[in-house]
């Protein structure tokens, strides 16, 4: 099996998920933490535990703690002995996805990805609603329903029958019961302030383009998989990566297209999701997609799955 690494995005994320990385897998843990701490001058480990209630109230906090998540589980992963040459990350799960394949530094992404979380706090508001189960050509009619509501868009292109809505609240509160009862859908809020991924976020990215491009950023020694365009670069020069990455803030997760770019160009491909969570793996039905399907997280009280998803690979 060819293992590719999924990183996941900032719904990924509950209380306590720092201090089960730092008790599962101390060794490689605890330095990370370290560092992280040092480089945004606060103590991570302390802000993040899990009786913290205010640990998540931001959405740089939010932000900063998924990606030190997804880190942990990354390095904890390499160290069971899984080494991959392939990753893509959904949402913010980009930035992991861009240490992976060596674009930028850990400890620089962070900064990025903090800088990332403050313009966000201050971007303009709306809502975002995962919509399943629902092919996308019936969601965009729905969508074409209520558009004198407000700006509304496709934000996140999960899979065949997941999708997430993005933009003003008022059409986003309309659109749900259309979806409920007319085509039997679930719909579930997932964020109630930031409408990622949409035009109206787009003076989100204006902001956030200053930091990217002082970013030390230097040519990836892996394949770089971009949300937005969802094929691999030919040439992700610095210049290139800030560019898809500002239209990143406000253009469409194209997560769907990229599973099925890399299933189909490696046939023996084995998705492995790493971070908190199960979000990317539960995507991956095998009414879409039969690779194999691993995760590192396991819930509380459960031991890792790091040392188990590098058996299963290896054979």
């Amino acid at each position: 099996m060819t293992p590719i690494l999924m990183f996941p995005g900032q719904s990924s994320r509950y209380a306590g998920m720092i201090d089960l990385c730092l008790d599962r897998a101390p060794e490689t843990s605890r330095p990370i933490v370290a560092e992280a701490s040092e480089a945004l001058g606060r103590d991570l480990a302390a802000h993040y535990r899990a009786d913290h209630e205010a640990a998540f109230d931001s959405n740089r906090d939010v932000q900063v703690g998924v990606f030190l998540a997804n880190h942990l589980h990354l390095r904890a992963l390499e160290a069971a002995g899984v080494k991959a040459e392939l990753s893509l990350g959904l949402s913010l799960g980009e930035y992991n996805h861009l240490v992976h394949i060596g674009a930028i530094a850990f400890a620089d992404a962070l900064r990025l990805v903090d800088a990332r979380g403050q313009v966000y706090d201050r971007g303009p508001e709306g809502f975002m609603a995962s919509v399943f189960p629902l092919d996308l050509a019936t969601l965009e009619e729905v969508i074409a329903q209520v558009k004198d509501r407000g700006p509304i868009e496709i934000g996140n292109r999960n899979s065949p029958t997941q999708n997430v809505l993005s933009g003003a609240r008022a059409a986003i509160e309309a659109a749900m019961p259309i979806l409920e009862e007319d085509h039997g859908c679930e719909c579930v809020v997932i964020e109630r302030k930031i409408p990622m991924h949409a035009s109206i976020f787009r003076p989100a990215a204006d902001a956030l383009r200053p930091a990217l491009e002082a970013a030390p950023w230097q040519r990836p020694r892996l394949g770089y998989l971009p949300n937005v365009t969802a094929t691999f670069e030919d040439d992700p020069t610095p210049e290139r990566l800030v560019e898809l990455l500002y239209r990143h803030v406000f253009s469409p997760v194209r997560w769907r297209e990229s599973i099925d770019l890399l299933a189909d160009r490696v046939p023996d491909a084995a998705f492995v999701e790493v971070g908190p969570r199960a979000v990317l793996y539960n995507l991956l039905t095998r009414k879409w997609r039969t690779n194999p399907r691993f995760k590192t997280d396991a819930p509380e009280g459960q031991p890792a799955q790091f040392e188990a998803v590098a058996a299963s690979i290896r054979g």
